[in-house]
Protein backbone atom coordinates (compact mmCIF):
# COMPACT_ATOMS: atom_id res chain seq x y z
CA UNK A 1 0.00 0.00 0.00
CA UNK A 2 1.77 3.42 -1.16
CA UNK A 3 2.58 5.53 2.30
CA UNK A 4 2.89 9.28 1.97
CA UNK A 5 6.00 10.68 2.56
CA UNK A 6 6.98 13.39 4.80
CA UNK A 7 5.65 16.67 3.34
CA UNK A 8 3.15 15.45 0.33
CA UNK A 9 0.21 14.81 0.88
CA UNK A 10 -1.31 11.27 0.84
CA UNK A 11 -3.23 9.66 -1.71
CA UNK A 12 -6.49 10.24 -2.01
CA UNK A 13 -7.33 6.71 -0.41
CA UNK A 14 -5.32 6.86 2.36
CA UNK A 15 -8.04 10.18 3.97
CA UNK A 16 -9.87 9.05 6.47
CA UNK A 17 -12.53 12.08 7.05
CA UNK A 18 -15.63 11.60 5.48
CA UNK A 19 -17.65 8.63 5.74
CA UNK A 20 -14.81 6.32 5.43
CA UNK A 21 -11.54 6.67 3.87
CA UNK A 22 -13.10 4.07 0.74
CA UNK A 23 -15.24 6.66 -0.21
CA UNK A 24 -13.43 9.74 -0.09
CA UNK A 25 -11.65 10.62 -3.26
CA UNK A 26 -10.39 14.18 -2.24
CA UNK A 27 -7.96 16.00 -0.78
CA UNK A 28 -8.74 17.57 2.11
CA UNK A 29 -7.86 20.57 0.89
CA UNK A 30 -10.27 20.58 -2.72
CA UNK A 31 -13.47 20.26 -0.02
CA UNK A 32 -13.02 23.90 1.59
CA UNK A 33 -15.46 25.78 -0.34
CA UNK A 34 -16.50 29.74 -0.53
CA UNK A 35 -14.56 32.30 1.20
CA UNK A 36 -12.47 29.50 3.38
CA UNK A 37 -10.93 28.07 0.34
CA UNK A 38 -9.93 31.81 -0.58
CA UNK A 39 -8.90 32.96 2.23
CA UNK A 40 -6.77 29.79 3.82
CA UNK A 41 -8.50 30.08 7.30
CA UNK A 42 -8.19 27.29 9.53
CA UNK A 43 -10.90 25.26 11.49
CA UNK A 44 -14.64 25.95 11.15
CA UNK A 45 -13.89 28.35 8.41
CA UNK A 46 -12.59 25.51 6.61
CA UNK A 47 -15.67 23.67 6.44
CA UNK A 48 -17.93 22.70 3.85
CA UNK A 49 -21.16 23.90 2.94
CA UNK A 50 -22.81 20.82 4.27
CA UNK A 51 -25.31 21.25 7.45
CA UNK A 52 -23.45 20.18 10.66
CA UNK A 53 -24.62 18.95 13.94
CA UNK A 54 -25.17 20.79 16.55
CA UNK A 55 -22.63 19.33 18.32
CA UNK A 56 -19.58 20.09 16.36
CA UNK A 57 -17.95 17.12 17.85
CA UNK A 58 -19.69 14.49 16.58
CA UNK A 59 -20.67 13.40 13.00
CA UNK A 60 -24.35 14.51 12.01
CA UNK A 61 -26.79 11.49 11.53
CA UNK A 62 -27.07 9.91 8.00
CA UNK A 63 -30.50 10.45 6.20
CA UNK A 64 -33.16 8.10 6.60
CA UNK A 65 -34.61 6.71 3.27
CA UNK A 66 -38.55 7.40 2.89
CA UNK A 67 -39.01 3.55 2.45
CA UNK A 68 -37.86 2.41 5.46
CA UNK A 69 -40.20 1.68 8.57
CA UNK A 70 -40.50 2.43 12.39
CA UNK A 71 -40.17 -0.54 13.51
CA UNK A 72 -40.94 -3.66 12.56
CA UNK A 73 -43.13 -5.47 9.39
CA UNK A 74 -45.87 -3.82 10.41
CA UNK A 75 -45.27 -0.50 11.43
CA UNK A 76 -46.01 2.54 9.00
CA UNK A 77 -43.48 4.39 7.31
CA UNK A 78 -41.42 6.94 8.75
CA UNK A 79 -42.39 9.39 5.79
CA UNK A 80 -46.23 10.94 5.05
CA UNK A 81 -47.17 10.17 1.38
CA UNK A 82 -47.73 13.06 -0.56
CA UNK A 83 -48.34 13.54 -4.22
CA UNK A 84 -44.94 14.54 -5.78
CA UNK A 85 -43.62 11.26 -3.80
CA UNK A 86 -46.13 9.15 -5.84
CA UNK A 87 -45.44 11.18 -9.00
CA UNK A 88 -41.54 10.53 -8.51
CA UNK A 89 -42.20 6.93 -8.08
CA UNK A 90 -44.68 6.64 -10.79
CA UNK A 91 -42.23 7.82 -13.55
CA UNK A 92 -39.85 4.98 -12.53
CA UNK A 93 -42.65 2.48 -12.80
CA UNK A 94 -43.05 4.20 -16.05
CA UNK A 95 -39.79 4.19 -17.35
CA UNK A 96 -39.70 0.16 -16.58
CA UNK A 97 -42.82 0.06 -18.60
CA UNK A 98 -41.70 1.90 -21.61
CA UNK A 99 -39.04 -0.98 -21.89
CA UNK A 100 -41.24 -3.57 -22.25
CA UNK A 101 -42.83 -1.94 -24.76
CA UNK A 102 -39.81 -1.17 -26.56
CA UNK A 103 -39.45 -5.06 -26.41
CA UNK A 104 -43.13 -5.29 -27.79
CA UNK A 105 -42.42 -2.99 -30.64
CA UNK A 106 -39.30 -5.42 -31.51
CA UNK A 107 -41.69 -8.35 -31.41
CA UNK A 108 -43.69 -6.33 -33.56
CA UNK A 109 -41.64 -6.01 -36.20
CA UNK A 110 -40.10 -9.31 -35.84
CA UNK A 111 -43.52 -10.64 -36.48
CA UNK A 112 -44.13 -8.58 -39.70
CA UNK A 113 -40.41 -9.61 -41.09
CA UNK A 114 -41.29 -13.21 -40.69
CA UNK A 115 -44.48 -13.21 -43.21
CA UNK A 116 -47.96 -12.60 -43.13
CA UNK A 117 -49.21 -16.04 -40.94
CA UNK A 118 -46.61 -14.98 -37.83
CA UNK A 119 -47.95 -11.11 -37.95
CA UNK A 120 -51.71 -12.48 -37.97
CA UNK A 121 -50.78 -14.03 -34.84
CA UNK A 122 -48.93 -11.42 -33.38
CA UNK A 123 -52.50 -8.83 -34.39
CA UNK A 124 -54.52 -11.76 -32.88
CA UNK A 125 -52.64 -11.76 -29.57
CA UNK A 126 -52.42 -7.46 -29.63
CA UNK A 127 -56.09 -7.91 -30.18
CA UNK A 128 -57.03 -10.28 -27.17
CA UNK A 129 -58.41 -9.05 -24.25
CA UNK A 130 -55.22 -9.39 -21.83
CA UNK A 131 -53.21 -7.42 -24.99
CA UNK A 132 -55.57 -4.58 -25.09
CA UNK A 133 -54.76 -4.48 -21.12
CA UNK A 134 -51.37 -4.07 -21.95
CA UNK A 135 -51.94 -1.59 -24.61
CA UNK A 136 -54.02 0.38 -22.47
CA UNK A 137 -51.41 0.20 -19.98
CA UNK A 138 -48.55 1.25 -22.62
CA UNK A 139 -50.62 4.12 -23.87
CA UNK A 140 -51.17 5.39 -20.06
CA UNK A 141 -47.52 4.61 -19.22
CA UNK A 142 -46.41 6.92 -22.38
CA UNK A 143 -48.76 9.73 -22.13
CA UNK A 144 -47.32 10.20 -17.77
CA UNK A 145 -43.78 9.67 -18.78
CA UNK A 146 -44.14 12.08 -21.59
CA UNK A 147 -45.82 14.80 -19.12
CA UNK A 148 -43.85 14.21 -15.92
CA UNK A 149 -40.43 14.43 -18.00
CA UNK A 150 -41.89 17.89 -19.52
CA UNK A 151 -42.45 18.62 -15.67
CA UNK A 152 -39.11 17.82 -14.64
CA UNK A 153 -37.60 20.08 -17.49
CA UNK A 154 -39.72 22.62 -16.26
CA UNK A 155 -37.49 22.28 -13.14
CA UNK A 156 -34.69 21.91 -14.59
CA UNK A 157 -34.92 26.11 -15.60
CA UNK A 158 -35.51 26.28 -11.61
CA UNK A 159 -39.65 27.15 -11.87
CA UNK A 160 -42.16 25.09 -9.97
CA UNK A 161 -40.54 23.82 -7.44
CA UNK A 162 -42.31 25.05 -4.40
CA UNK A 163 -44.39 22.85 -2.23
CA UNK A 164 -47.95 24.15 -4.10
CA UNK A 165 -46.58 24.43 -7.48
CA UNK A 166 -45.42 21.10 -7.62
CA UNK A 167 -47.91 19.46 -6.11
CA UNK A 168 -50.48 21.74 -8.71
CA UNK A 169 -48.18 20.10 -11.92
CA UNK A 170 -48.59 16.76 -9.88
CA UNK A 171 -52.28 16.70 -10.02
CA UNK A 172 -51.81 18.57 -13.94
CA UNK A 173 -49.46 15.41 -14.85
CA UNK A 174 -51.81 12.72 -13.67
CA UNK A 175 -54.91 14.56 -15.18
CA UNK A 176 -53.36 14.53 -18.99
CA UNK A 177 -52.21 11.07 -18.74
CA UNK A 178 -55.75 9.84 -17.93
CA UNK A 179 -57.18 12.23 -20.87
CA UNK A 180 -55.14 12.11 -23.28
CA UNK A 181 -55.17 7.97 -22.85
CA UNK A 182 -58.90 8.02 -22.61
CA UNK A 183 -58.75 10.28 -25.72
CA UNK A 184 -56.53 8.05 -27.67
CA UNK A 185 -58.33 5.26 -27.02
CA UNK A 186 -62.16 6.59 -27.71
CA UNK A 187 -60.59 7.98 -31.11
CA UNK A 188 -59.53 4.38 -31.72
CA UNK A 189 -63.22 2.90 -30.60
CA UNK A 190 -65.00 5.20 -32.83
CA UNK A 191 -62.92 4.57 -35.87
CA UNK A 192 -63.15 0.76 -35.34
CA UNK A 193 -59.24 0.70 -34.82
CA UNK A 194 -59.87 -1.98 -31.36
Amino acid sequence: MARATMGQEPPPWLHTEGIGSAFVDTPRAALKSGAASRTGSSGEDQMTDAPQSPNRGTPREPPISPHLLTGGLISPPLWRWHITMLTSILHRVTGIVLYVGALIAAAWAVALAQGPERYAQFKGLLGSLPGKVVMFGLTLSLFYHLANGVRHLVWDTGHGLDVKSANASSVVVLAFAAAATLAVWGIAGMTGAL
